[in-house]
């Protein structure tokens, strides 16, 4: 049985149709929304295919996380979801297509005044414990983190020996500033004196943002070291919506993204297509 929607999430669902009514008479167009690391990807697709397809309109992408993607596309309120993790075993069972087309690496990032260039893991759970409070030059660390059930905490926990309890002990004593959206956490990334933060390679590249990419462990998250596995921290994008309501120009939107056209603007912009 489908859960009771929460208020939120109508007031989403009705924002959603007013699309549809207002191109009620024309072409309807395609309605994307999901995780803020699918968006400077799916924009840079969006531009390509509207040269070649200018007669499918697709609507400015929304972020709506990845949770609120696989909702949108299990209730029709979007045509395709944008997920930037796996599905989880509630959501499996809900019937949905899940298609990935590319990966970006997860960027432990600073303000670009910092002058560390990498960080390790220890480093990164001793941030996190407190008991690492300054940079090499002595100035005071300022955390920049991510709610609980994010794409990039999911893959820190999972990664990161050690991450989870110290990142769960600093949410409950409400130690850092919890940042919900990837554009905000980029943009305080770049206003904020000695901060530390997390992005993604494929939006800082795509999006020409001044943060300092980090090494981690003595590695550099390039396309180049997530493809061979030197670099482990990314995060699969993918697709998802309902196969019994897919249409002729999704289909022709999502293979236009695992296209070689389609690869070859996603590896310009810094992220690793899927095969």
């Amino acid at each position: 049985m489908k859960a009771m929607l929460s208020p939120v999430w109508s007031v989403f669902v009705m924002m959603l149709s007013c699309i549809f009514v207002a191109n009620a008479g024309a072409a309807e167009p395609l309605v994307l929304a999901g995780s803020g690391s699918n968006l400077s990807a799916v924009k840079q697709l969006i531009k390509g295919f509207s040269r070649v397809h200018p007669g499918i309109k697709i609507a400015e992408p929304t972020n709506i996380g990845s949770s609120g993607a696989i909702r949108a596309a299990f209730d029709g309120a979007v045509s395709i979801g944008l997920v930037s993790r796996p599905l989880r075993t509630d959501e499996r069972g809900l019937g949905l297509a899940y298609t990935p087309f590319a990966r970006t690496a997860l960027v432990i990032g600073a303000h670009s005044g910092v002058v560390n260039e990498g960080i390790s893991y220890d480093d990164l759970i001793s941030i996190y414990r407190g008991t690492k409070t300054t940079w090499k030059n002595g100035r005071t660390i300022i955390v920049l983190t991510r709610e609980p059930g994010d794409s990039t905490i999911d893959v820190l926990e999972q990664k990161v020996p050690g991450f989870k309890a110290v990142f769960d002990d600093s949410i409950k004593a409400n130690r850092w500033s919890v940042l919900l959206k990837d554009d905000v956490m980029n943009q305080k990334l770049i206003a904020t004196a000695d901060a530390i933060g997390f992005s993604d390679m494929g939006a800082i590249t795509s999006q020409k943002l001044n943060i300092k990419v980090l090494k981690v462990n003595g590695i550099y998250p390039s396309a180049q070291n997530v493809t061979s596995g030197a670099y482990p921290l990314f995060k699969t994008l993918s697709f998802v919506y309902r196969p019994e309501k897919i249409t002729p120009a999704m289909k022709t939107f999502m293979a236009f993204a695992r296209s070689a056209e389609g690869k070859k603007i996603l590896s310009k912009n810094g992220y690793v297509p899927s095969q």
